[in-house]
């Protein structure tokens, strides 16, 4: 009996999977038509601007300009998501489309190959930012949740290059609720594949701020 049902579960989940990989395939190549009606950046959209990042080759917008959209790859090249991001910053991705392991390489998957090192970080305006201060491609995973499937990924790909999460630090979830999400999964995706994670510094007068309302600055490492 419980053989029975053993076998059972495990059809479920199987069959949960194929129906999973079914809508992830069928969202990208809805994204991926998608793209084909959207429009490179050229002018700066509300999302760039005010996080004060260069235009970079990659990123699209609508034909009012307005909405940030930013494709999202596995290490392949293959586009299975996109991230909308809207004026106000408010941020999703394409219905039941697959993020695992997916990024997005600020400055394409060609000048990735040629950097020295893969650089991965969370949002894409901070990946944004570390492509200009470093002066070569760097990685956009999305999402804090996300590292260590990019790491591993990117890893594998290019074994030989050193890996370096710089992650954010989530010091006002530290103080409010007892955790720091942006700080562990960095660590946690440098040690899944021996690189090394590096956290933002705070000046001194940052750190007088209360939970909540630390002021908007650019990230340091």
């Amino acid at each position: 009996e419980k053989a029975r049902w053993a076998a059972e579960a495990a059809a479920k989940l199987a069959a949960r999977a194929r129906e999973q990989e079914r809508a992830h395939e069928a969202a990208a190549q809805r994204v991926v038509k998608q793209l084909a009606d959207l429009l490179p950046v050229v002018a700066p959209t509300p999302y760039i601007r005010n996080k004060g990042i260069q235009v970079h080759t990659g990123v699209y917008t609508d034909k009012e300009g307005k909405t940030t959209c930013i494709p999202a790859f596995d290490v392949h090249g293959k586009q299975w998501t996109m991230q909308y991001i809207q004026e106000d910053s408010t941020k999703r991705f394409a219905k039941d489309s697959r993020k695992d392991g997916c990024f997005h390489p600020v400055g394409g998957l060609e000048a990735l190959a040629r950097a020295p090192a893969l650089v991965i970080s969370e949002g894409y305006a901070t990946a944004a930012t570390n492509a200009e201060v470093l002066g070569f491609a760097t990685v956009a995973a999305f999402d804090s949740g996300n590292l260590a499937a990019v790491a591993r990924a990117l890893h594998e790909t290019f074994p030989d290059k050193p890996v370096l999460i710089l992650g954010d630090d989530d010091r006002q979830l530290d103080l409010t609720q007892g955790t720091n999400a942006g700080r562990v999964k960095a660590q946690e995706a440098a040690q899944a594949v021996g690189g090394k994670a590096l956290l933002p510094i705070f000046a001194p007068g940052e750190n007088a701020y209360p939970a909540g309302l630390l002021p908007i600055t650019p990230q340091r490492y």
